[in-house]
């Protein structure tokens, strides 16, 4: 079987390490995000490679997107890290924040990860079923629609943020995506968030639609 990489957080509790899951990787994403290389990178396409020759299916939202005046480009795979168990792959988008240099990284990013059902079967419980660590915050559910396929968006707060991260549960049949957005700080004092679908989660939802297999 392939050596799919995941990064190490999945190592720990499922919902809690997706919770820190820029913290992890924005440095890697810095390096990638709004470089305008027309290479694709190569972690993703060794992992892409190896999740084909299993058998297994590949989504992804194309090389960019652009969310209002942000660019997102990618996707980054991983160096070397956990593997997802029962086969799957982990990539990054990241957008650049020019002229918000005292944000971390500068770059604004998101998350998706592409399960194969062996792998759903292991992570399904811990991430329909998030635990937030510290005091108990409500975590809510909404259905959405995504490639016409029934989906869930999952608003979790964390301290003193309503909306901390956003995850996207797409099953698409033969494979689970889920995708990752996170709050990134503010761009001023009282205003809004770095990241576009923290602010406005239809847009997250509005930008999956675009979920297709690789490499189309």
């Amino acid at each position: 079987m392939g050596n799919i990489r995941f990064p190490p957080w999945l190592k720990l509790s499922t919902s809690v390490a997706l919770l820190i899951a820029v913290v992890a990787v924005v440095f890697y994403i810095s390096r990638r995000a709004g470089d305008g290389e027309g290479d694709m990178d190569e972690y993703f396409l060794r992992d892409a490679k190896a999740m084909q020759e299993m058998g297994l299916p590949v989504y992804w939202l194309g090389t960019e997107f652009s969310v209002g005046d942000l660019v997102f480009r990618g996707p980054s795979g991983v160096e070397f890290g956990g593997e997802v168990e029962g086969g799957g792959i982990y990539m990054e988008y990241g957008a650049s924040l020019e002229g918000n240099d005292e944000l971390l990284g500068s770059v604004t990013m998101m998350d998706v990860t592409i399960y194969g059902r062996d792998a759903w079967d292991r992570a399904e419980n811990d991430i329909r079923n998030p635990k937030i660590p510290g005091e108990p915050r409500p975590v809510t559910h909404r259905t959405v629609s995504v490639k016409g396929r029934e989906a869930d968006l999952i608003s979790l707060p964390l301290d003193t943020r309503p909306v901390n991260q956003l995850w996207l549960i797409v099953d698409m049949g033969d494979a689970v995506v889920v995708a990752v957005a996170a709050s990134g700080g503010t761009l001023y004092p009282g205003g809004p968030d770095s990241d576009p679908f923290i602010n406005d989660p239809d847009l997250f939802v509005q930008v999956m639609q675009d979920l297709r297999p690789y490499p189309q």
